[in-house]
């Protein structure tokens, strides 16, 4: 038991990647060059005429089919570049999701070098102490299982580094093209705040003056649309809650106000997303915790304009229950097969 119990802490510990991942939006042509991709006349275009522009001559289809999910950076590259410069707001969001994926396993895969550079000391000493055939093949079992991890990590890095690396400051101007174009699971990523990386947030000083002034109403418009994710953040943002963690970027961008905290409670209780969790499931427990406080504390105006600004929102009728959300109001990265989704909020 003791041997297998280590075995599988040190298959978790081979796993962890990168840690918590935050971030801000970008700014359209803040000074990000053409160098930092292979396409640089189509990037030059784009930074000086900011994300969402799309040449009068060329016709936005935001319908049209992305790259096959798994396809190596290098061969898509330039296909979304071109097709993100034309104003597609699916393809910016591959393109920025893609680039993002990579930071990570580059990430991963420092990590694991790490962790196996130390490993063979510690595996040479539990062979000494072992002293079942058993044991020792699950010893070896585990070391040919972190060869073979380290070799994929490897493997995929180097495809990822087949291209040169976008910038956090041209990472996030994709990022914001997408989400101000209503691509709802961009405008998601953007205004939670997970465009940007703790690990390079002061290459992004610029983007943060215009993620403050825009997350709220990003937010906003993806709540409206009834993005279940966007509704939690936001309705625990202007609660100035945090669930005694983090406190997430979006968080730090608006001011608290009872009664807009009471009115996404409230939408929150009914939608769907929420309905279909277990009632013990954490955000669950804490939507209706956190409703009944509010309740009890705002005045009758504060109510009255909270049950108005709860009219506003769009409940959808059948969503998968939000298993994603963290109680704190943070979310996992999307992955690059989320840009392919094709739901757009409304116009404001």
């Amino acid at each position: 038991m003791r041997i297998r119990a280590l075995l599988i802490a040190a298959a978790v510990l081979l796993a962890g990647g990168a840690g918590f991942l935050a971030g801000r939006g970008g700014i359209p042509g803040d000074g990000d060059t053409a160098a930092e991709t292979s396409s640089a006349t189509v990037t030059e275009d784009v930074t000086s005429a900011g994300p969402g522009f799309a040449p009068a001559a060329v016709p936005v289809d935001n319908d049209a089919e992305l790259p096959e999910p798994g396809a190596p950076l290098a061969a898509i590259h330039d296909t979304l570049v071109r097709r993100a410069a034309q104003g597609e707001a699916r393809a910016a969001c591959r393109l920025a999701a893609e680039h993002e994926r990579c930071e990570v396993l580059r990430s991963q895969l420092r990590g694991a070098i790490a962790k196996t550079n130390r490993g063979p000391e510690w595996m040479e000493r539990r062979l000494l102490e072992i002293d079942t055939e058993e044991s020792r093949a699950q010893l070896q079992t585990l070391r040919a299982h972190q060869s073979e991890q380290l070799a994929e990590q490897t493997r995929l890095v180097a495809q990822c580094d087949a291209t040169a690396p976008l910038s956090p400051q041209a990472r996030a101007r994709y990022w914001r093209q997408a989400a101000l174009a209503g691509h709802v699971p961009s405008m998601r990523h953007y205004a939670i705040g997970n465009a940007f990386r703790f690990h390079d947030l002061m290459d992004a000083l610029p983007a943060l003056q215009t993620y403050r002034r825009e997350a709220e109403a990003v937010a906003t418009r993806a709540a409206k649309a009834g993005d279940v994710a966007s509704i939690y953040a936001l309705a625990m943002a202007y609660a100035d809650l945090d669930g005694a963690y983090s406190r997430p970027f979006l968080a730090q961008t608006v001011t608290p106000d009872l009664a807009k905290a009471l009115a996404w409670f409230s939408v929150l209780e009914r939608h769907p997303g929420i309905t279909g969790l277990s009632p013990e499931h954490p955000v669950a427990r804490n939507v209706a915790r956190r409703r009944a406080e509010l309740a009890a504390a705002a005045t009758p105006s504060e109510g009255a304009r909270a049950a108005d600004l709860a009219a506003e929102a769009a409940v959808p009728r059948h969503v998968e229950p939000a298993i994603m959300l963290s109680p704190e109001g943070g979310i996992h990265d999307i992955a690059p097969d989320a840009c392919s989704e094709s739901e757009f909020a409304a116009a404001r």
